[in-house]
């Protein structure tokens, strides 16, 4: 079995083992999985498998979720600088940007304001190929990784509190409530930390 990414041991594994611990609390028949006596190799090898399909469903969740909040805010943090949202970069560098991505990547674009997301979402991508493979993806791989796990955990609390309510354990809904928006509040920080030094690395390149 192939070695899992970063992105996949913080933003799959650490949510679904989240969602599968709560599962335990509330289905205890599934702590035969665990074993009586705590867990051998092979019960902890089939944990993590379960932890790792469950943090695909929670991915799923988080995707949904993640694509109405971001309409919300204005589009995800890389398409800010084609619209009218000054937070990420000032204009001076989205000028820069404009021109060193005509510069590295043979793509000439008159503004980058106005540009359709669904032409400058490819052209991100390519922007972060680049980095990668001349530049420094460290830091902007650790805030994917991180944006992945807050909100991994946040849609894991989310489904947990669905299923505490299920349950009428509403003192817990409110604690996984206020849980789920924390853990969405340091995803929101983290895309946009993704998204800022993914072009400041690409105009150092």
């Amino acid at each position: 079995m192939q070695k899992m990414t970063f992105y996949e041991q913080l933003g799959i594994v650490i949510p679904g083992s989240v969602l599968m611990v709560g599962l335990l609390l509330y289905f205890p028949a599934l702590q035969e999985l665990t074993g009586k006596n705590g867990m051998s190799v092979g019960e902890l090898g089939l944990f993590v498998l379960l932890a790792y399909a469950a943090g695909h469903l929670i991915a799923a969740i988080g995707n949904a979720l993640e694509t109405i909040c971001w309409r919300v805010l204005g589009g995800m943090p890389s398409d800010w600088v084609v619209a009218d949202n000054p937070s990420l970069l000032s204009p001076q560098q989205i000028e820069q940007l404009r021109l060193k991505v005509s510069a590295r990547l043979n793509i000439t674009l008159p503004a980058l304001k106005g540009t359709e997301r669904k032409v400058w979402w490819p052209i991100s991508r390519q922007v972060y190929a680049d980095v990668a493979k001349n530049g420094k993806p460290d830091r902007i791989d650790t805030f994917n990784g991180n944006y992945g796990l807050n909100r991994g955990l946040s849609s894991a609390c989310l489904a947990l509190a669905v299923l505490a309510a299920l349950h009428g354990h509403w003192l817990v809904v409110v604690g996984l409530v206020i849980a789920g928006l924390v853990y969405a509040y340091r995803a929101y920080r983290f895309g946009v930390h993704y998204a800022r030094e993914l072009y400041l690395q690409f105009l150092v390149l």
